[in-house]
């Protein structure tokens, strides 16, 4: 009897083979093309975006400032509105008109200084936080000797003869308006002072380079 080539136990397929063990197969030590570049584009992703915001702000705040500045001395040089200041503030005391031009040159220092520090914290340069709290210190300067010049209007300002309103009426106007103006003005060095004494800002701007 003739065997048979097509039998049954000819016809079962090979069983596949099983991968070996996980010890046994051979480490990749070298990483996918680009996996490098990948971990550092997540870390630029997470890369904090308050500086260039907080620089930015500084800047256009000084550079208006700087121009508003300008602008106030020019026309003060130029004697615009001179009879109505001159009616306004001839019994003012000998030192308001010296405080009023060491205020507007003290604020172009200042307002330069500003400019500066945004410049160098959007470049990440530890010496920006350091900046923007001496100009802090510099603007409640400022803000003092505008207190000074308020009170001394309040109490010595002329009413101008075109104006119609009460002389009380007209006096609480110029304290209400002056007092806004100098909140205002506080508003941005309150918020860099705040800012900048946070720790976790300061731990963060350790890690920048000098």
């Amino acid at each position: 009897m003739t065997q048979n080539p097509y039998s049954q136990q000819d016809q079962q397929q090979p069983s596949p083979q099983q991968p070996p063990p996980f010890a046994d197969q051979p480490m990749n030590i070298h990483p996918a093309p680009g996996a490098f570049g990948a971990a550092y584009a997540g870390q630029q992703a997470t890369r904090p975006s308050w500086p260039t915001v907080v620089g930015i702000i500084s800047l256009c705040i000084a550079g208006i400032s700087i121009l508003a500045t300008l602008g106030t001395m020019a026309m003060s040089a130029l004697g615009v509105n001179a009879a109505q200041e001159r009616q306004m503030f001839g019994n003012m005391p000998a030192w308001f008109n010296p405080l009023k031009w060491g205020m507007h040159l003290f604020g172009l220092a200042t307002y330069a200084l500003l400019a500066a520090a945004g410049a160098m914290v959007i470049k990440r340069r530890p010496a920006g936080r350091n900046l923007h709290l001496l100009v802090v210190f510099m603007d409640f300067i400022i803000c003092a000797c505008s207190l000074a010049m308020t009170i001394a209007m309040y109490q010595y300002a002329a009413q101008p003869v075109n104006t119609l309103m009460p002389e009380a009426t007209f006096r609480a106007m110029m304290l209400v308006s002056q007092s806004f103006g100098l909140a205002v003005f506080l508003a941005y060095p309150v918020f860099l002072l705040i800012w900048f004494t946070r720790p976790k800002v300061n731990q963060h701007i350790k890690t920048w380079q000098s």
